[in-house]
């Protein structure tokens, strides 16, 4: 895999693009007079049709719920086709207010009947660039997500993916970046750092976040629906593919990958990606673009060999190879704990050092340099063209 690197910012350390793969792209004062203009005739519209669909999503839910005093055990077949139905409506008309209007599908095997004779997963990676893609996944292939655990005291967000039956995963940010970024209060930075899973990180049922994946993954097809893992573990701009953790591939079953992307214009436009910033404003700055665009792909289902079976490190490295190349990114070996110390919150960069100097011997490595924007733009010469 190609991974070209701006610097070396510490011994053992990953490497680093040229350019920051965490910070969004920054928005040019045109992009921003148009923010203002069309914003202030769209984003009202759109705000009351957000809460309006999340609160009919959240009725629904709870209407399909009613008698269900075990969130953890399966639903019956009609109780989840009915839920799925209604909740696949409203997350799209959420990417509809989101100003996702038209959304671009294609598949790597186009014929329809060619793409039935292929396995049915349980599960499903894609690449996570903000939520979107979650919202995506829902609406087009009747998904549940694994999540954050603190994602269950929220409004609305909480109980819809309780009921969707959800597994969440408690990496500790509680007590590390509570107030930062990485705990905004939303579905919306959902995650799934499986590698880091341990015995005490809990799902449903009182089983381990790892154990929920494989009842998931072994269960007959239909008895759950398809479980969506973010592999990635955190957010990016998605301009690169960083480390895959492993455990949606442990199963050593099929997967089904599926890749995103949500272009736009740097010269006008809003960076969509959802990746060291406050949700509530990021959620405002979308409803001001007029249309936001997300191409979603479903590569052919990945059924591993018996080498991959056996490792899923393996497993999850060959996947991310072939993510990248129908992306056309490059991938890298960063985590979670390479993107704290980029986020806006004190707090969370605290937790990054911290993470940082344990995995480098107690010793912080120096910030990495960039050189460049994710558009091969040379910020050395913009740099000096402002002085």
């Amino acid at each position: 895999m190609t991974t070209s690197s701006s610097s070396t910012i510490g011994k053992g350390e990953p490497a680093f693009p040229p350019f920051n793969p965490f910070v969004r792209h920054p928005t040019s004062l045109l992009g921003k007079v148009k923010m203002i203009v069309c914003g202030s005739i769209l984003v009202p519209i759109r705000l009351t049709g957000a809460i309006a669909t999340l609160s009919c999503c959240l009725l629904w839910c709870n209407i399909c719920s009613l008698g269900c005093s075990d969130l953890s055990q399966p639903y019956s077949p009609f109780r989840r086709r009915l839920l799925q139905g209604g909740c696949r409506v409203f997350s799209r008309i959420l990417l509809f207010w989101y100003g996702f209007i038209w959304l671009r599908e294609s598949y790597e095997i186009e014929n329809v009947d060619e793409r039935a004779r292929q396995p049915h997963p349980s599960v499903v990676v894609v690449n996570h660039i903000g939520f979107a893609e979650i919202m995506y996944l829902i609406y087009g292939d009747g998904c549940c997500f694994v999540s954050k655990d603190t994602n269950r005291a929220l409004p609305f967000i909480g109980k819809i993916s309780q009921v969707l039956q959800s597994i969440f995963i408690d990496r500790g940010e509680g007590q590390g970046a509570g107030g930062g970024a990485t705990s905004n209060k939303s579905m919306h930075n959902t995650s799934s750092h499986m590698s880091d899973v341990s015995s005490t990180s809990r799902g449903g049922g009182g089983n381990t976040t790892l154990e929920n994946i494989l009842e998931r993954a072994h269960s007959p097809p239909g008895t759950w629906p398809p479980l969506a893992i973010c592999p990635e573990g955190t957010t990016h701009t998605g301009h690169v593919l960083i480390r895959f953790a492993t455990g949606a591939f442990r199963a050593g079953l099929p997967v089904q990958p599926v890749v995103v992307s949500s272009p736009f214009s740097p010269k006008f436009g809003y960076d969509p990606s959802f990746s060291c910033a406050n949700i509530v404003t990021h959620v405002l700055c979308l409803m001001t673009q007029p249309m936001n665009h997300l191409h979603v792909k479903h590569l052919a289902v990945y059924v591993p060999s018996d080498a991959e079976k056996k490792d899923p490190k393996l497993f999850a490295n060959n996947v991310r190879q072939k993510m990248s190349k129908e992306l056309g990114v490059n991938c890298y070996d960063l985590t979670w704990t390479d993107k704290l110390r980029f986020e806006s919150s004190e707090k969370a960069r605290e937790l990054g050092r911290q993470k940082l100097a344990a995995r480098n011997g107690g010793v912080v490595p120096p910030m990495p340099i960039f050189t460049q924007d994710a558009f091969g733009n040379d910020l050395v010469d913009e740099a000096k063209k402002d002085k």
